[in-house]
């Protein structure tokens, strides 16, 4: 969002009211995830933060590996095919 979406009278009043409700949807969202997390036992939140810290290196590990491998399928090098003319009866 750009400080002239305040100003512009079009514009304004959606921008304000994004301004003020995207902070709080995150403050809900992060209210009720603290309220889930804090019912867990100690050793749950310790396995679901490891589980956490080691999912996304895995990730991007596949992500590069994926990235840097050649392309399947490729040129064939067989002849290419020319487009036959329907048969006809009234052949000249």
């Amino acid at each position: 969002m750009r400080l002239n979406d305040l100003i512009d009278p079009e514009r304004g009043p959606e921008a304000l009211v994004k301004l003020a409700a995207y902070p709080l949807i995150v403050l809900v969202v992060c209210s009720s995830v603290l309220m889930l997390v804090a019912q867990l036992p100690a050793m749950a939140v310790l396995g679901a933060l490891f589980l956490l810290v080691t999912a996304s290196p895995l990730a991007y590990k596949i992500r590069e590996a994926r990235r840097h491998r050649p392309e399947r399928g490729g040129r064939r090098g067989g002849a290419e095919r020319t487009p036959l003319l329907p048969p006809n009866g009234d052949v000249e």
